[in-house]
């Protein structure tokens, strides 16, 4: 959480399509404390829940505990947008860009974020638990604590991730590049592409090794 954030009309790059979401920005900014360092109640948050945010760019903005639950942000850039404590449970964030975005704490669980970009993000302990990865670009995200458990990762990019007690149990993770990956993992994982794989233990720890990932520790669920 930073205070160099926009948290004015002004700092919006491109506005929502949909008139109800595009209102919706606009009461929040109103709402919003005019110093940054002021404590925000529940009242002066985005509440987006199951809005439309097609065609925005909120790339940078202030959105901090934004509630945006089964919002539709496919293809949306939201590249270094301060999301710390929001909700994105159901979400669907198809292509969306999220590139060095603060995403800690996030409770995303559920949210369709296949495609999606999210290069050096901070994602430490937030939930995305049985949430759809596919094909997403996590290259360099911070993901200590954060629970993956039961999410499809298929084909994404891990490389360079900074893992610590990540919870990736029931994960599929097969078809992943995780070079240079390092930290601590909980599983058992599904490293299957085709047919379940299911690994843990050592067994896991060898699949990271001979990925290039040789620093990622494997501790077994308890």
């Amino acid at each position: 959480m930073t205070t160099g954030h926009g948290r004015s009309p002004s700092s919006v790059r491109c506005w929502p399509e949909d008139p109800a979401a595009h209102r919706a920005l606009l009461d929040y900014f109103e709402r919003l404390p005019a110093d940054p360092a002021a404590e925000q109640t529940t009242s002066s948050l985005l509440n987006g829940r199951g809005l439309d945010f097609t065609g925005s760019d909120l790339s940078g903005l202030d959105l901090l505990g934004a509630e945006l639950s089964e919002s539709t942000m496919n293809r949306v850039p939201l590249i270094d947008a301060d999301l710390y404590t929001g909700w994105l449970a159901g979400a669907r964030l198809q292509g969306a860009d999220l590139s060095s975005a603060d995403l800690r704490k996030v409770q995303g669980r559920g949210c369709d974020a296949r495609y999606a970009r999210l290069r050096q993000a901070d994602m430490q302990r937030a939930d995305f638990a049985h949430s759809d990865f596919r094909e997403a670009d996590l290259r360099g995200a911070l993901l200590q604590r954060a629970i993956f458990s039961g999410a499809d990762l298929r084909d994404a990019d891990l490389r360079e991730c900074v893992f610590g007690r990540t919870r990736l149990s029931g994960a599929r993770i097969g078809g992943c590049l995780v070079d240079g990956a390092s930290g601590l993992v909980v599983g058992p994982v599904d490293v299957g592409v085709d047919s379940p794989a299911l690994l843990d233990g050592p067994d896991l720890q060898a699949w990271f090794v001979s990925h290039g990932a040789h620093e990622v520790e494997v501790r077994q669920a308890t």
